[in-house]
């Protein structure tokens, strides 16, 4: 496990959870690098792994001149533009492509940096330069050290995804109708860009929201709501607030309606949710919805409320990171942040109201750890993190530190899907004729790179948890069910199945693909009946990188997985009766997945559950005070919002919700709500 543990803390570091990659020292230059002046073209891999992200750099004789990235790739367009707009310029300014990745465009940034380089080696072999002088434009610029900025200001709200938005914006427009020249509110974010998860999601959860449905439903309403009440109470079996759900229920309708009538936002009809039980229609998705690549037309609505609240008087700082609250224990008051800067300046953000709205703690393995029980299912564990890896809990675990509660904590991490917990993209890519990503909108290519990917989750295979046991039927481990074997699980192979492969392909009807695969970033799925005489070749590869194993035998296998090899062995053997009988009691999955797991060598590929966001948080009353550990007593002048206190929605004994968009719409809703009670109490109302 020690291999899988520095696996997963590679992943981290490339996706930007712990640190940046422009850390380290750079070798020394060798000499004067000399360029041939002209334009160059580099190419670098960024999030999307179907093509890499394409730059031109122009240099003269010996500087970087100009720097053009091509924006028609499958990277999300916000987020590419967001590295585009902030760190193209830093690395022109400091001739430097060490300058920091943007947070919250961490792999899109780290793409253009590795396009750069690419070019830049091109410009120095035309003017037969030694490559070694590519150090010269590898320093790490200074940061500013020992400058404190002092600011003051009445609501402070921390993060700036859906429910610091929507938190924002509502307390600036109460605060105007109170006195348009004394609008006092600031909104800061870590990211280089507004919108957070929110931005990049799909969908928000509303009740019969009264202006929408009068123009779309003849003023009817879309669902029963004392029915979806009864159901919601139902499946949390109490451990919920009630009163948290109703202020959910009772005001998610008004929330879609001012983000639609006031700020311009535009959803669709609402659907009905994941699973047959869910019969109510409460999904409201983002427009235009007919495909999947409309995160460009989202980030167009944030621009939009944005612009709506800096008119207002709203003031807001990217790259600002609030990482300690200061708080007065005498009174039990929260006064403000410390904050600090991409640049290094460090600020001391003084506030009447704090509203945290920072999006929960995915990012952050070491709470992840801390936090999660496996008192139900087996959470507890570092997650690979699909979300905004930004959303690391610094605040929510400063607010503990000064006495806040907790509630629901431990609440199952919202999953979507799962994958590998890293990739192979040094094998070829083939485009599939005629088809296009449902995401990206671009040509769609599959690559053997994915076989690994493809082997996990393939409905024909066996999987077993931490444990070496099964967890559920293999056919939902693309989506559904993939959360219940917590942090990470293995799909088990043998000789047999790989030499299949190898021969005829992937031959079973894939579940949840292609649109799974690609929502990962990913490519297409591998073509079904397609020979893969790689196979080996690439499982090799996957051993190398530390997610894959391979034994002569199956006690072997599980020793190398850290798991008991009388259990695994007693699975496997069970397993194989269910595929001799065609019936699966455990987990009932069709007679035409089971294939039997036949001679040695075995392979064990490493599955990882994509966590999209926590869904515990602080505690919290229907003013959405933060509350100290009993439960009773506010934090004076401390907010949370979203999922930093979504966990008072739900139960540690099940996951997430599947009605649709919950997380979404309990962001909006409790950050329009607590944006005007916080701007009411600093105005004394």
């Amino acid at each position: 496990m020690k291999r899988l543990f520095c696996l997963l803390l590679c992943v981290l570091m490339v996706f930007g959870a712990i640190g940046c990659a422009s850390t380290g020292e750079p070798a020394e230059p060798e000499g004067e690098a000399l360029f041939a002046p002209g334009t160059y073209t580099g190419y670098g891999q960024g999030f999307y792994l179907g093509e890499p992200i394409k730059v031109d750099v122009t240099v003269d004789e010996n500087s970087i001149v100009d720097i053009k990235v091509d924006m028609e790739n499958g990277e999300t367009p916000t987020i590419l533009q967001a590295a585009i707009d902030k760190m193209v310029p830093r690395i022109l300014e400091h001739q430097s492509v060490y300058v920091d990745t943007i947070t919250g465009a961490t792999a899109s940034s780290a793409g253009i940096r590795l396009a750069v380089i690419n070019a830049l080696n091109k410009a120095l072999e035309a003017a037969g330069t030694d490559p070694s002088a590519i150090s010269a434009f590898q320093t790490i610029p200074e940061k500013v050290t020992g400058v404190t900025e002092t600011i003051h200001t009445g609501v402070l709200v921390v993060g700036m995804g859906g429910s610091g938005t929507a938190a924002a914006v509502r307390a600036a427009e109460i605060m105007h109708e109170a006195d348009p020249d004394n609008v006092r509110v600031l909104a800061i974010d870590k990211a280089g860009k507004y919108g957070g998860t929110s931005s990049l999601t799909t969908e928000m959860f509303a009740i019969n929201p009264p202006r929408f449905q009068e123009e779309h439903n003849a003023g009817k309403d879309y669902v029963d709501k004392a029915g979806m009440r009864k159901s919601w109470l139902e499946y949390t079996e109490g451990d919920e607030k009630t009163e948290m759900v109703d202020i959910l229920l009772d005001n998610s309708g008004k929330a879609l309606d001012w983000l639609v009538y006031e700020h311009g936002f535009k959803f669709d009809t609402p659907k009905r949710g994941f699973t047959e039980e869910d019969i109510y229609e409460v999904k409201y998705q983002y427009l235009p919805n007919d495909r999947g690549n409309n995160k460009d037309v989202i980030g167009q609505y944030y621009d939009r409320i944005y612009a709506d609240y800096t008119a207002l008087g709203g003031e807001y700082m990217l790259e600002t990171e609030a990482y300690e609250l200061i708080y007065d224990e005498a009174t039990n008051t929260v006064k403000g942040v410390k904050a600090r800067g991409y640049d290094g300046t460090e600020y001391e953000i003084y506030a009447d109201a704090v509203i945290l709205a920072t999006g929960g703690f995915a990012g952050n393995g070491d709470m992840m750890t801390k936090y999660l029980t496996n008192e139900y299912y087996p959470l507890k564990g570092a997650w690979k993190v699909y979300g905004s890896l930004q959303n690391d809990g610094k605040m929510i675990e400063s607010a503990i530190q000064i006495g806040a509660g907790t509630y629901n904590i431990s609440v199952c991490p919202i999953v979507h899907m799962s994958g590998t917990p890293s990739f192979l993209t040094q094998f070829e890519k083939r485009e599939v004729p005629g088809e296009k990503g449902f995401f990206t909108g671009r040509p769609a290519v599959w690559s053997p790179g994915d076989i690994p990917l493809n082997m996990v989750v393939s409905g024909d295979s066996l999987a077993v948890g931490r444990d070496g046991k099964r967890f559920a039927s293999e056919l939902n481990l693309m989506m559904l069910d993939p959360w219940k074997a917590g942090p990470y699980f293995y799909s088990i192979w043998s000789n047999d199945q790989i030499q299949r492969i190898k021969e005829e392909g992937f031959t079973a009807e894939w579940v949840g693909l292609p649109v799974g695969l690609e929502f990962l970033g990913h490519q297409y799925p591998i073509p079904r009946n397609t020979p893969l005489p790689e196979v080996e070749e690439v499982l090799e590869a996957a051993i190398e990188q530390g997610f894959a194993y391979k034994a002569d035998t199956l006690e072997e296998l599980a020793e190398m997985l850290e798991i008991d090899p009388a259990v695994l062995t007693e699975t496997v053997a069970k397993y194989n009766s269910y595929c001799d009988a065609g019936e699966d009691p455990e987990f009932g999955k069709p007679a035409d997945y089971l294939v039997k797991i036949g001679s040695g060598p075995y392979y064990a590929v490493v599955g990882a559950p994509y966590c999209y966001s926590t869904c515990g948080g602080l505690d919290v009353d229907t003013n959405f005070n933060v509350l100290k550990a009993d439960g009773r007593t506010p934090i004076n002048g401390l907010y949370a919002v979203g999922t930093d206190c979504i966990g008072v929605l739900f139960t540690e004994k099940k996951p997430y919700v599947t009605y649709g968009g919950v997380a979404q719409g309990w962001a909006y809703t409790s950050g329009y709500l607590c944006g005007e009670i916080a701007a009411k109490q600093v105005l004394g109302n």
